[in-house]
């Protein structure tokens, strides 16, 4: 029989033994705890079939094996007395009383299935003769490091949790350059494992990074731990504003800059020079806004600007899921980064939206012919200075068209202040289009402090100022 059947057969074999224990213990968590050793139990098999391991093969399997006994381990230590997990009692509330039998077919045998899609590149690994390169040994350096990184995050999560009251939110160490250190640890652990396997083969290494990034990020990882964390946490709000969800981008800018600092400058003759850099200190603005629909909270919108000596750079994000009763009714994510110059005026913008199960993408840049817009809609807008619904900038209230940053239309719109009965603390401005209307409201200095936009069936979109921040941040720029 063919070895990588007979070892979908053996995972089965074994998630079905773990389903049987989870009817006596009327807990479906011990799912969790048998996800990694799916993978050394294949680890083992594979390395197996090879006639003749090499020392390179067996410490690629002790990798593999200390990597998933350990995360075993924590998993198990971590779910002792605490009942089955919250995520999973929703699935069960969710199926009815039959979940108990029908949670093999819909939880341990599409897991064991994914372990053994993901494992698939270990067979080109174990069945190599050939002699080892330095590209596999840094293939292995890199899944070291992703061991490591996943082993600290876990500990500082645990040391955490035995201090702090179960509404903090942990924001040090490896944990305030992402929110989930340890998915990425575990991530760039196969992302080693999978350049090794590379070298031998293409299409299951890239099948296995491409699985395990959408369930860390979209299915079992991430997006499942944030779906409820909000509100259990209220201060995780502010930092999903502030801090990458997965990739420590911080971490890995930081080491860019740090080589490109060290690197001298080289002219074409090949001799160093020695160009002065001076720190310039620049302005920085951070909204957070919490989003209501009429009285219920339905997540958030922040919005950071940077002003520098070229212009400003703007990136937001926002988060809404309303729910009744548990069923989701809508749902709505929405990033984009922009690029103005000193007069507001857009030069780029790049947006991602996702409103249910619809995607959006927009990408535009100011040409000497107009805006251009990249998205369902190639467009070209003839005007040298363009401006979205960027409802921060001084500029906003003198507009009369407006560019959508969903679709990348160009929208007319009529701007008009309101009237208010303490006009001295507070201004607010109308803003109307087509099938549109809302209040934008300013403090007293012009800042901008919330939103209310009327809905269909009389309700109101809401924007609550939580928090904001105006600060100095040091710009490196060059005195050439």
């Amino acid at each position: 029989m063919n070895p990588e059947i007979l070892a979908l057969g053996i995972l089965f074999a074994l998630a079905s033994a773990v389903w049987l224990w989870s009817l006596g213990a009327r807990d479906v968590s011990v799912a969790d705890i048998f996800w990694p050793i799916y993978h050394v139990v294949l680890g083992i098999f594979f390395y197996a079939q090879s006639a003749t391991p090499s020392v390179f093969q067996s410490t690629a399997l002790a990798l593999i094996a200390l990597w998933g006994l350990r995360l075993a381990y924590h998993l198990r230590r971590r779910q002792i007395g605490l009942g089955e997990d919250h995520r999973y009692t929703a699935i069960r509330n969710a199926n009815g009383p039959n979940f108990p039998y029908t949670s093999l077919y819909l939880i341990f045998l599409p897991q064991a299935f994914m372990a053994w899609i993901i494992c698939l590149i270990l067979p080109p690994i174990f069945a190599q003769t050939a002699e080892v390169t330095w590209r596999e040994w840094a293939g292995l350096l890199i899944a070291t490091s992703g061991f490591v990184y996943e082993f600290v995050a876990d500990l500082q999560l645990t040391k955490f949790r035995a201090q702090k009251s179960p509404t903090a939110i942990l924001n040090t160490g490896l944990w305030r350059y992402s929110r989930h250190p340890n998915y990425f640890g575990e991530w760039l652990f196969w992302l080693g494992v999978c350049c090794i396997s590379l070298h031998y083969s293409f299409w299951q290494p890239l099948l296995a990074m491409a699985l395990l990034t959408f369930l860390l990020t979209r299915i079992t990882g991430v997006k499942r731990m944030e779906s409820t964390i909000g509100d259990r946490r209220p201060g995780y709000v502010d930092y999903v504003a502030h801090t990458s969800s997965f990739f420590p981008w911080k971490q890995l800018l930081n080491l860019a800059l740090m080589f490109v600092i060290a690197t001298p400058d080289v002219q074409a003759s090949g001799t160093p020079t020695n160009q002065p850099e001076t720190q310039t200190l620049v302005k920085t603005e951070t909204w957070v806004f919490r989003a209501f629909i009429d009285k219920k909270e339905v997540g958030y919108h922040s919005f950071k600007a940077q002003y520098h000596p070229e212009g400003i750079m703007l990136e937001g994000e926002a988060k809404f899921e309303y729910k009744v009763m548990g069923i989701t009714f809508f749902s709505y994510e929405h990033r984009v980064r922009e690029e103005y110059d000193e007069n507001f005026c857009l030069q780029k913008i790049a947006s991602d939206t996702q409103i249910k199960d619809k995607s959006f993408s927009l990408v535009g840049s100011l040409t000497p012919r107009g805006f251009r817009v990249a998205s369902e809609k190639k467009e070209l807008h003839d005007t040298q200075c363009i401006v979205p619904f960027a409802y921060w900038a001084p500029t906003f209230i003198a507009q009369h068209t407006l560019l959508n940053g969903q679709t990348g239309e160009l929208v007319p719109v009529s701007i008009y202040p309101e009237n208010l009965t303490d006009s001295s603390t507070k201004t607010s401005y109308r803003v109307e289009a087509d099938e549109m209307s809302l209040a934008v409201s300013y403090d007293a200095d012009g800042k901008w402090i919330g939103l209310v936009s009327d809905l269909p069936a009389k309700r109101k979109l809401i924007y609550k100022l939580q928090s904001y921040k105006s600060q100095p941040v040091a710009f490196l720029a060059s005195t050439r």
